[in-house]
């Protein structure tokens, strides 16, 4: 064959596996982005308990007074038709001794990998469970160190070896979650051959926003960690709404509780607990919010009532000045504490606390 006939053959095959090259490269475009958020500030609480266990006032410094402090991964692959393969991994930081979070997983936030379309996303991994997805837009406070996510642990709930979709049709948008085992840290706390309820978690959200109105139900069940309590089950339903006025938001929520698991001083057999407030933008930069939370604990009889009020104000995009004043009123022995139940406070004591910090995202 001739050298010119070779170049004549050549031109064409080499010509077109340079373009299924630059059409895969085209194909599958990825992206992966670093990112986190440092919070830390100066905390002042009454009503703590001193190492006698007597109420005593407590200054400290803490972390993440605005929003929890992390750092992570995310990214995605076009695989083409609009389907794309997902990832994140997102642990969270205490600024003030640099450990990890969340029972010191280095990726406790969120670590998950999946697949999403126009239909929605299927993942898999650790993943915020629907209660904590959709109520975050609902406390009046905006998930603050005060607030709503300090009444109920689940709030900010996460399951490990969960399963979860999520899409959206319009204003209403949706998403369901399976676990496994929900806490991988408790020995044989779940995926327990023969007992497939050990540890098991399902929950379920729908939200419909449109305009200046959004509302949303949610719904998660937990049953025991152990074979002798996978019977048993934690329940909790959660209702809320919201209102654009101007520079001002109403919120408005309600969460029920249903528990038959043994009881220790951080779970509860029934309780219900009603939440309003509102935020107001002030000028551009700042912002400032108030709310009160009400808990009927029935089967302890106890109601504490709980009032946090925020103010933030922007340097920059992506720094934050924020202060925050809390009141908790205790009752009949109940334990509710600025942080949290059974954290930092007498039972029975009340207690005031004010926070001042600075947030920083990159």
């Amino acid at each position: 064959m001739s050298t010119r006939k070779s170049a004549t053959i050549m031109k064409p095959l080499l010509f077109g596996v340079f373009s299924a090259s630059v059409s895969v490269g085209a194909y599958a475009q990825s992206s992966v982005t670093l990112y986190g958020i440092a919070d830390a500030g100066i905390e002042f609480l009454t009503g703590a308990p001193n190492a006698q266990g007597k109420a005593s006032n407590l200054l400290r410094e803490e972390s993440g007074g605005a929003k929890s402090s992390r750092i992570g991964l995310k990214g995605s692959e076009d695989l083409g038709g609009g389907l794309k393969a997902i990832f994140q991994l997102e642990g969270g930081i205490d600024l003030t001794s640099g450990k990890s979070q969340q029972s010191g997983r280095l990726f406790g936030r969120q670590a998950y990998v999946g697949l999403s379309s126009r239909y929605g996303a299927l993942t898999f991994g650790r993943q915020r469970v629907p209660m904590y997805d959709f109520s975050v837009a609902y406390d009046p406070l905006a998930y603050n160190i005060y607030g709503l996510k300090q009444t109920d642990g689940q709030f900010t709930g996460r399951a490990d070896n969960s399963v979860k979709y999520k899409g959206r049709v319009g204003p209403v948008s949706y998403e369901a979650l399976y676990s496994t085992g929900f806490d991988a840290t408790i020995e044989n706390g779940g995926e327990v051959p023969g007992a497939f309820k050990v540890g098991r978690e399902i929950g379920a959200a729908v939200q419909y926003a449109s305009g200046p109105f959004s509302a949303m139900v949610v719904y998660d069940l937990r049953n025991g960690t152990s074979v002798l309590t996978q019977s048993e089950k934690e329940q909790h339903l959660a209702a809320a709404a919201t209102y654009q006025i101007g520079k001002a938001k109403g919120f408005v929520g309600y969460r029920w509780l249903s528990s038959t698991l043994p009881l220790d001083p951080t779970t509860q057999g029934h309780a219900d607990e009603f939440w309003g407030g509102v935020s107001y933008r002030v000028i551009a930069p700042l912002t400032v919010a108030g709310a009160v939370f009400w808990t009927d604990i029935t089967s302890a009889g106890q109601r504490p009532i709980y009032l946090a009020a925020t103010a933030k104000y922007s340097l920059s995009k992506r720094t934050v000045l924020y202060s925050e004043l809390g009141y908790v009123k205790n009752s009949h022995g109940s334990n509710l504490g600025l942080n949290g139940y059974d954290t930092d406070v007498v039972a029975d004591h009340n207690q005031t606390g004010v926070m001042l910090g600075v947030t920083h995202y990159f």
